[in-house]
């Protein structure tokens, strides 16, 4: 049987091999899904699906600090925001609107992922075409934009554009979503989204000095870290300056409130926004009383406003000592 000269001929310049090959290979048979759960995104990506159960994301619906603030979800505006449809849905940066059924995932996989007209979103610019969820390229998934939809509603991504340089980074991917390897040495985004419930995070935002000078003895508090004022996003979180003081027989007394760092409710219109902006520093003589000999400052993180001291995290503590 003779060949057709065509093939013939590609068979001379050494190509032919591969144009066949291209010729005779059937397509890859995708096994397209139909509606999907963030639990069927585990299959594949048990690892980020691990670090994701982890995150206040996952939590974020279940919370009971959130469930004590908004009246057990009677105050339905934080719904949009603690059960919301997929972000990919709205105009970049619009506000979200919380989903119906399946409101105890949070802020799960296809509320980031899901593309609305099917498929899962990805900032990888090379997805597996061939894999069940029909992942594709989407440049929004690593933008600012993509958060603003939920985390934008206390005004925090528009301290971030206010933010000096050297401290908001490209995005909010760069804090909140660092680099991490995974299995075989891939390389992506960590999705436990370390933030304000976590005490290395806080660590990184601010830091806090003291001592004594002319006008005796000083404390401060400087967001050295934060791209966003301090604290941020939820109104109740809170942060306060104490201090407390040593009489001569060495005894302390109890720690007094000094000055509180918070973004506080529209309906408190008896308080204003302390927060303290990025790259800013608060600094304060407290005033010694009479008959002490050392004074202890220091920094309480709270994630409700009227959390216990003993339930509240404490970022920093200075002695005071002429």
């Amino acid at each position: 049987m003779k060949a057709a000269p065509a093939i013939l001929a590609l068979a001379a310049t050494g190509v032919g091999a591969w144009v066949l090959v291209k010729l005779v290979t059937p397509p890859v048979q995708v096994e397209v899904r139909g509606p999907m759960t963030s639990q069927d995104c585990a299959a594949c990506h048990s690892a980020v699906f691990a670090e994701w159960e982890e995150s206040h994301h996952a939590f974020a619906y279940h919370n009971p600090e959130v469930r004590k603030l908004s009246n057990d979800f009677r105050n339905e505006e934080c719904l949009a925001c603690h059960a919301p449809r997929p972000v990919l849905d709205f105009e970049p940066g619009e506000r979200v609107l919380a989903r119906s059924a399946d409101r105890g995932t949070g802020v799960d996989c296809l509320s980031c992922h899901q593309g609305p007209q099917g498929g899962m979103a990805s900032a990888n610019r090379t997805p597996s075409s061939s894999a069940p969820c029909q992942p594709y390229h989407e440049t929004r998934m690593s933008s600012v934009q993509h958060c603003a939809s939920c985390h934008n509603q206390h005004g925090t991504v528009d301290q971030w554009r206010a933010a000096p340089a050297h401290l908001k980074g490209e995005s909010c991917l760069d804090c909140h979503m660092t680099e991490t390897f995974r299995e075989g040495g891939r390389r992506g985004r960590h999705h436990g989204f370390p933030a304000a419930h976590n005490r290395e995070a806080l660590l990184r935002a601010v830091r806090v000095e003291g001592g004594f000078d002319d006008q005796g003895p000083w404390f401060s508090v400087e967001n050295y870290g934060a791209g966003h004022n301090f604290p941020t996003d939820e109104r109740s979180r809170a942060a306060d300056v104490q201090v407390r003081w040593q009489d001569a027989d060495g005894n302390w007394g109890d720690w007094q409130h000094v000055h509180r760092f918070r973004d506080p409710y529209r309906d408190e219109v008896d308080l204003v926004n302390t927060q303290l902006p990025s790259g800013e520093t608060w600094r304060e003589n407290l005033p010694m009383p009479d008959g002490a000999t050392l004074g202890e400052a220091r920094l309480l993180y709270r994630t409700q406003p009227y959390l216990p001291d003993d339930e509240s995290e404490e970022l920093g503590r200075v002695e005071l000592k002429p």
